[in-house]
């Protein structure tokens, strides 16, 4: 055999050798033992996730028909309406060109339809809602949605976005088909609703009351108490750093920096997370949005709580717990509140309750009936050193109270108003105090 040849054969074996090589290297799998799916950071989900429009939502609606009110705070009626207008395609978004105190008057009295929102709401975060389609879309906020049902003349339907606190409009067009189609389903009948009267306090600062007596159900709930180790998995960051103690009823978890404060005695949550040096208060426009996902975040909506207050400079939030028919639900000590508080994009402070309200204890329906809006009013205004420049709304609703059982819960009817930034109970000689006053 010639050198030649040994040259080829060797050159040969190298090539087919590396072949192999590289196919095995290919196809190659390791032995691994199998593994569970197991997550480093476990998930908590305490109750549920809740929509956008299930959480920021209207408390009240009123129709403008012939120069009378007539409206509705039912939860299914408000939550129909919503569904409709979210449907609709919104164009042309800009502020109201005109005078708000013509605005005003124009509402009032035309074929209008109001959606009263219990505080200022941006509309960044509301059309996620809306069907908004503008683009370089102003902010603003605003706590009325007005439809305007004079449209079937008109080429374009009209709705405008109403702020009663600054005291601004925008208006936005849809299609008049949308219009005509709202008037046929809600406004024509809106006659059959609660008839209600507006009160004006001052020259922007306005209100509706019913003007017949209201009858709400008592309701009794059983208080299933939650778990407070989900709560600790959730709010810290290292859970497995956290101390837990129990001193005099009150059960405390804590890290270096952190500190969880459960009452057993009410039920009541409160976390805190201290600010760190540097960190200072600094208003954010989205402080609203980063409470909602907060609370996703850990499945925290045990109940029908809505959004009912936000302070961006100081970046509070507030959700209350809303009944079933769509009624208010008050406490002294935060029984039927969320509350928040941010540090730049940390949250600072967590008030919540520690239980969920299930198996209502109705086998009998037992009603209270209310004064009118007007024996209300009339009442609230003839208490002693009461200024009228003060009051910032008044509403039927519910107080909370532990029953006698702690394990239950009583929603009590009553009538309710926010005077100087503060929710107080209405008191009439033969009721008893049951701590708002």
């Amino acid at each position: 055999m010639t050198y030649e040849n040994i040259k080829t054969v060797i050159l040969t074996l190298l090539v087919v050798l590396s072949g192999l090589l590289t196919w095995n290297i290919w196809t190659y799998q390791p032995d691994y033992e199998i593994v569970n799916n197991q997550k480093t950071v476990e998930e908590v989900s305490i109750a549920t996730q809740k929509e956008l429009k299930k959480i920021v939502k209207p408390h009240q609606v009123i129709y403008h028909v012939n120069g009378k009110q007539f409206g509705s705070v039912g939860n299914g009626y408000i939550d129909d309406l919503i569904g409709v207008i979210s449907k609709w395609k919104y164009f042309d978004l800009k502020k109201y060109p005109g005078r708000i105190s013509e605005f005003n008057e124009k509402i009032a009295y035309g074929d209008n339809t109001e959606i009263i929102f219990p505080d200022e709401v941006p509309i960044e975060l509301y059309k996620r809602v809306l069907n908004i389609d503008v683009k370089d879309m102003p902010k603003f906020d605003f706590d009325r949605i007005i439809i305007n049902s004079e449209t079937q003349q008109k080429q374009e339907g009209i709705v405008y976005f109403y702020s009663q606190k600054n005291q601004e409009a925008y208006v936005s067009n849809v299609s008049p088909s949308y219009i005509n189609d709202f008037t046929k389903k809600f406004y024509d009948s809106a006659g059959r609703l609660t008839p209600y009267f507006l009160h004006t306090v001052t020259d922007i600062k306005k209100m509706y009351l019913p003007t017949e007596k209201v009858k709400m159900v008592l309701h009794t709930y059983y208080q299933n108490p939650l778990d407070s180790e989900q709560f600790k998995e959730a709010l810290f960051t290292d859970p497995s750093f956290v101390q837990r103690s129990i001193v005099d009823g009150i059960e405390e978890y804590t890290d270096d920096a952190s500190k969880m404060i459960v009452d057993t005695d009410t039920n009541m949550i409160n976390y805190v997370n201290p600010v760190r040096s540097g960190d200072s208060v600094i208003g954010t426009n989205n402080v609203l949005q980063k409470s909602i996902e907060f609370v996703n975040g850990h499945g925290g909506w045990t109940e029908a709580y809505r959004y009912v207050y936000k302070d961006d400079f100081n970046q509070n939030v507030l959700f209350r717990l809303y009944s079933k028919e769509g009624y208010p639900v008050f406490n002294q000590i935060g029984m039927s509140e969320i509350y928040q508080q941010w540090r730049q994009s940390e949250i600072s402070r967590y008030v919540r309750p520690g239980f969920h309200l299930e198996l209502p204890l109705n086998p009998d329906v037992v009603t209270k009936t209310l004064p009118s809006g007007y024996e209300a009013l009339d009442h609230l205004q003839h208490k002693k050193d009461f200024k009228p420049e003060l009051l910032q709304n008044l509403m039927p609703g519910y107080y909370m109270t532990q029953g006698p059982e702690d394990s239950l819960i009583l929603l009590e009817p009553g009538w309710f108003y926010l005077y100087d930034q503060e929710w107080r109970q209405l008191i009439w000689e033969e009721e008893l105090n049951n701590g708002l006053e």
